[in-house]
């Protein structure tokens, strides 16, 4: 039985481990509870013990494998933080709290478009198999500098993708916003925060809804701290709001983009 401490981490084991390269990771999460709880968007605070200050940091989960009851994190390592996460080995412990925020709607009918650019393909490794259980017309549009930091490729395989790279070194030659698509009723985007802005800036006048996930520096996760706030419109007019309470998937035509 998984047990929570007084804030509502659980001590989950590390069950396996993927390096990617020298600097993107996946360690994997037995938890069934979790695994059947979390949809693509959340995300989760994650607080190990080696990695001083003794802060949690807020984490996309990755793929979910539900028969296993296995959740996947997948990271890049940015800070000292992420490097002590990823010298962890299979059967070390982390501390996770969540589901947590709002995840995407991919309820929603109509035709999806997926965006995601560089590490913004972690929320999505989810939703794929949700998107092609339900038959829907959906495709994925995945770009990043090289061939190289494409991940996933070998998963990927199975379903409906575009790629596009800085360098042309795989896929199309270009910007991940060089292939947005008219012929969509929505759009779920992450990654970049200039990407972000080009995906919201080129629907801007059309039907198609589009959901951003943006990411801000957090420091509980639950909207205590304040520190994830960001101008975001609502029905009082443009105000700070939580990131992790009230995304951070957002609408498109909520988000207030700096000058």
């Amino acid at each position: 039985m998984e047990t929570m401490d007084k804030k509502g981490y659980t001590p989950l084991e590390i069950v396996d481990k993927r390096e990617w390269r020298e600097d993107f990771f996946s360690l994997f999460f037995h938890s069934p509870l979790l695994t059947s709880s979390l949809r693509s968007g959340h995300f989760l605070m994650v607080r190990d013990p080696d990695a001083p200050p003794l802060l949690s940091r807020p984490f996309s989960m990755g793929r979910l494998f539900h028969d296993e009851g296995v959740f996947e994190l997948f990271f890049q390592v940015v800070g000292k933080g992420t490097e002590s996460m990823a010298r962890k080995r299979v059967g070390d412990t982390l501390s996770v709290l969540g589901p947590l925020g709002n995840p995407f709607p991919l309820e929603k009918p109509g035709r999806v478009l997926l965006i995601a650019g560089g590490r913004g393909i972690s929320p999505f490794l989810s939703a794929l198999p949700v998107l092609a259980e339900s038959k829907r017309d959906y495709s994925l549009l995945y770009g990043a500098k090289t061939a190289r930091t494409l991940l996933f490729r070998p998963f990927l395989a199975d379903f409906p993708v575009s790629y596009r790279t800085d360098d042309g070194s795989f896929g199309q030659r270009g910007l991940v916003v060089d292939g947005l698509s008219r012929e969509v009723d929505l759009v779920f985007a992450c990654g970049p925060e200039k990407m972000l802005e080009r995906v919201a800036l080129f629907y801007k006048d059309l039907p198609t809804e589009v959901y951003l996930s943006l990411e801000e520096r957090m420091g509980c996760g639950t909207g205590i701290c304040y520190g994830c706030a960001r101008k975001v419109r609502t029905d009082r007019g443009v105000e700070m709001v939580r990131v992790c309470e009230e995304g951070p998937v957002f609408e498109a035509s909520r988000v207030v983009w700096d000058e």
